[in-house]
């Protein structure tokens, strides 16, 4: 049975997942973390740690800048402090400097579009990585063959990014038509098509139309853990997702896999 780790949209959410049977929760890190509808601070994750026997993890996902470097230190210090199980990562300074301070937790990576080969999640582990949370972009054959030299976490169900740009592209727009910016969620139309977007201090990302659901695929994907992001999803949508996964109960509709069951080849155009 995959362990189930859950990313919660608010703290109403987060007290219902903690009812379940889950593995665990993963908690963005504020000022330190991106593509969330809710961020915690070390403080808040310590109560939280005091509340539950679940492993507690936390997300550290922003690409740092340099004035980022004297927080993100100061931060890994004090989450070395408490119990928290995992620490997911995209930017390598937190492999660098859990090095330097001697952090001892589990790290993980987190880089939604990169680490999508045998070569890159090697690299990672020979670098005493303990987990890398594979892309969403190869198939589940990849992925398989990938999970026989190393400990894999996958996102099955949530909304994917697919665009991310440190400006602040919705407030630019707004800005220009002379519109007002009231919410920090807008929607991208395509045709019939509705791509939220969403717009934070640390820049913009745009995500799938819809959210990736991978229950019906789960008994043929060979990983350790599995994700189920709470992000944009209605409360009472996602807890009967949730349940469903628990139970390992299939729908009874296609779902969105995203390139799960495609390859993504990409030819060079010939010239003459």
């Amino acid at each position: 049975m995959k362990k189930i780790l859950v990313i919660p949209k608010s703290l109403e959410n987060l007290g219902e997942v903690l009812k379940t049977n889950i593995e665990g929760i993963i908690l963005p890190l504020e000022n330190l973390s991106v593509n969330n509808s809710i961020y915690f601070s070390i403080e808040d994750i310590k109560s939280i740690i005091n509340l539950t026997s679940k492993e507690v993890c936390v997300s550290i996902n922003k690409i740092m800048h340099s004035e980022d470097l004297e927080l993100l230190e100061e931060s890994l210090i004090r989450l070395n402090k408490l119990s928290v199980r995992k620490i997911f990562f995209y930017d390598v300074s937190v492999i660098n400097i859990c090095k330097k301070l001697n952090i001892n937790k589990d790290l993980v990576v987190f880089q939604d579009h990169l680490n999508a080969s045998l070569y890159s999640n090697n690299f990672y582990k020979n670098r005493g990585i303990k987990y890398s949370t594979i892309t969403n972009d190869i198939t589940i054959d990849e992925i398989n063959e990938i999970s026989k030299y190393n400990n894999l976490i996958l996102i099955c169900y949530g909304y994917l990014p697919i665009f991310y740009s440190k400006r602040h592209l919705i407030s630019n727009y707004l800005e220009y038509i002379k519109e007002n910016k009231l919410h920090s969620m807008y929607y991208i139309k395509n045709g019939s098509d509705k791509y939220p977007i969403l717009e934070e201090k640390e820049g913009t990302t745009i995500f799938t139309k819809e959210p990736i659901n991978l229950i019906n695929e789960l008994d043929k994907i060979h990983v350790d853990y599995i994700i189920l992001n709470a992000f944009n999803i209605d409360n009472e949508e996602f807890m009967y997702i949730l349940d469903l996964f628990i139970k390992n109960k299939k729908t009874n509709k296609e779902e969105f896999v995203g390139f799960l069951d495609k390859k993504t080849v990409y030819k060079v155009e010939d010239y003459e």
